[in-house]
């Protein structure tokens, strides 16, 4: 099998570090020791297994971990920080045995988190392993020995993409080895709890899907049944909807929420066990007397019979004959049981007042909870209930097959609202709001519509992430001082993920397309790949990475979007790029041998970037001298300059007096380097 190439992607490295050890070959014997820490490495371990999460490496009495390898996810720093969280508690847990058991009274742990763009790649003879290096996993070590025990420490670009998740708080510079400078570190303290903050900017571009929902809640608080569904890509904003429509329709529904998560460990009725906790005013964590008291007092009376299948739901133990009875029914049977206790539960509520499910992410929904919204939906048909569900356009999904039910079964109570791109004028009305008092300057507004493409998220990412990095200087006005293609880290987690679903042919033709342009023809394709490129072209239109933009004179295709196509850009090497290149332009110079006056800067621009700047200048001089024989002074001039900076680059004196020579009356000197052209 062929070693899989090495990649640049976004990763999150987690250390962690057993604090009390040291002395314990003093007090115990060596199997007793490698007892003890050989459990607190494996509790450790499944802790990070358990979010998605890989050990990579074991060192000593701590792990090396990473999320985000072999495979992005678009919430790896949640991943990497919810595993720290669960093994604060699996320590603390067993260092209570540990205590009962060998009299170690000082067992805890200490935990780094750090992420950014790393080289992954295997490394051995072997057993090759893949590993994730850069100074993003030097800074997570580092971290994790600036840590006290019993606390989690993380990176400020981790601490910024936790916030509003998590509980974080400054904790100051941190040495780090091997750099100059310290890194600004924060305390990783809690998970917040309760729902996520509204949100206070005005929704732009939604007017009519914004219609639609609240004439479905409007049916509903007349005593109707509904189902809605959300359907749109990551960042159109489907959470944002479910806002305004909560703060539209105030106190006239019990509002319920829970939310889909993206990783395998979550539990079965995940999101309804989420909702049944909110109702109760139980957090998770809370002790079972306190939970069992709660659940007694608050539906004691009304659903005695439910009470011990709610109870399982929680992981609440209610007294010995309900546990008798449950721990007798088998697995199906245990299910319909645990089913049919909630859809009553909900059902008495909506006798009371209607009520809204709301449903969050459901394409990464369980099968159990899969299986209790499709009861949930029959129940729309009999009480005043609005099970609102958001998702993406992903088939083959869980919540794609729950969508294919509502239409088929519940089309008489169904609104289907589909989030596409904003417009233009929206678009620029949600930058406008989104950047402090002085608005933007006309073309730096104008870029980011034309970057963000529509979706909400990317343009909210794309100021942030320039404001940070000074990308936006505020004199009267928020201007785009620094012109840069930039993929902010949530973003490129985001879309990387999409990537990375992808199987293996299907994600190496993207990557080949993405070399050759954000728009590509087949014929190119076809020479730069390998393997069945029809499959690979029809998996990437399903999974609506690329889309048909013609079939005349030869199949066309492009990248849905641009911030996608930088993506699948971001995670080649820069030799497995130039090799690309390299390739691309080889087939452009085969395919066009007959016509190569046609592509003489797109080969520039290959060569270029396959630095091979020879070939480079050969294209560009004549390209430049193509653009003057067409009249085409401006064009002309622009290519004389880029020419004469790559001469420039090779050292090449002939080429740079005669190029000078030659467009000595077509522009002036340049003055500094071309912006668009890195590399020519």
């Amino acid at each position: 099998m062929a070693t899989p190439a090495d990649q640049l992607r976004p990763v999150t490295a987690l250390f962690a570090d057993i604090t009390g050890s040291t002395g314990l070959g003093e007090r115990l014997a060596p199997d007793e020791v490698k007892a003890l820490i050989g459990e607190c490495v494996t509790r450790m371990s499944r802790a990070v297994e358990e979010f998605g999460g890989t050990v990579q490496a074991y060192q000593g009495d701590g792990i090396c971990a990473y999320c985000g390898v072999p495979i992005a996810h678009e919430d790896d720093p949640q991943r990497a920080a919810r595993s720290a969280f669960r093994i604060l508690d699996l320590m603390a847990e067993y260092g209570r045995e540990a205590a009962a058991a060998w009299g170690v009274e000082d067992l805890s742990v200490r935990i780094g988190i750090n992420g950014g763009r790393m080289g992954v790649g295997q490394v051995g003879a072997g057993d090759p392993q893949t590993v994730a290096l850069g100074d993003a996993t030097n800074v997570a070590a580092r971290l994790q020995a600036a840590a006290q025990p019993g606390t989690i420490v993380v990176g400020e670009e981790t601490a910024r993409r936790l916030a509003g998740q998590f509980v974080v708080e400054p904790l100051g510079p941190v040495t780090v080895k091997g750099r100059e400078q310290p890194v600004e570190a924060w305390t990783l303290l809690a998970p917040m709890s309760g729902e996520a903050e509204a949100a206070t900017s005005r929704l732009a571009g939604r007017t009519t899907e914004l219609e639609h929902l609240t004439t479905a809640l409007d049916r509903l608080t007349e005593g109707r049944g509904q189902v809605v569904l959300i359907v749109g890509e990551a960042g159109m904003g489907k959470t944002r909807l479910l806002v305004e429509a909560r703060r539209t329709v105030g106190s006239r529904v019990t509002w319920l929420a829970g939310h889909s998560a993206s990783y395998g460990g979550q539990a079965p009725f995940g999101p309804f066990v989420e909702i049944l906790r909110a109702w109760l005013g139980s957090p998770e964590g809370e002790s079972s007397i306190a939970a069992r008291t709660r659940l007694r007092a608050r539906l004691g009376a009304e659903h005695p019979d439910r009470l011990p299948a709610l109870g399982r739901l929680l992981g609440i133990r209610l007294d010995d004959d309900a546990e008798a009875e449950l721990a007798g029914l088998s697995p199906v049977d245990l299910s319909d049981r645990l089913r049919s206790a909630y859809v009553e539960w909900v059902a008495g509520l909506a006798r009371r007042d209607p009520v809204v499910l709301a449903l969050e992410d459901v394409s990464w929904i369980d099968a159990a909870s899969a299986q209790l919204a499709g009861d949930l939906l029959a129940l729309t048909d009999h009480r005043p209930l609005g099970l609102l569900l958001t998702m993406r356009p992903d088939v083959g999904t869980g919540g794609w097959s729950l969508r294919s039910r509502a239409i088929g079964e519940y089309s008489h109570r169904l609104t289907n609202i589909e989030l596409e791109p904003l417009s233009p004028q929206a678009s620029a009305e949600l930058a406008i709001e989104l950047v402090p008092a002085g608005g933007l300057d006309p073309d730096t507004l104008r870029t980011l519509v034309e970057v963000s493409e529509g979706n909400p998220l990317y343009l909210e990412q794309l100021l942030a992430r320039l404001q940070e990095m000074g990308g936006l200087e505020h004199h009267q006005t928020w201007t785009l001082t620094v012109p840069r293609s930039v993929l902010p880290p949530a973003l490129e987690g985001l879309l990387v993920a999409r990537l990375d679903a992808l199987p293996p042919e299907p994600r190496a033709v993207a990557e080949a397309a993405a070399v050759i342009g954000r728009v590509f023809g087949r014929p190119v394709l076809e020479r730069v790949t390998t393997g069945d490129l029809d499959a690979g072209l029809e998996y990437l239109l399903r999974a609506r990475i690329i889309e048909e933009r013609g079939r005349y004179p030869e199949p066309s295709y492009a990248f849905r979007a641009g911030l996608l196509h930088e993506a699948a850009l971001s995670t080649l090497t820069d030799a497995r790029r130039a090799q690309l290149h390299q390739a691309v332009a080889a087939a452009y110079e085969d395919l066009a041998a007959d016509r190569v006056d046609d592509h003489l800067e797109e080969l520039a621009h290959h060569y270029a970037r396959a630095h091979d700047l020879r070939k480079a200048l050969e294209y560009l001089e004549r390209g430049a001298r193509r653009a003057s024989e067409l009249g085409a002074s401006d064009e002309a001039g622009r290519l004389w300059l880029r020419a004469l900076r790559t001469a420039n680059k090779l050292g090449d004196e002939a080429a740079i007096e005669r190029i000078r020579s030659t467009m000595s009356a077509v522009v002036p000197e340049p003055a500094g380097p071309d912006p668009g052209e890195p590399g020519t």
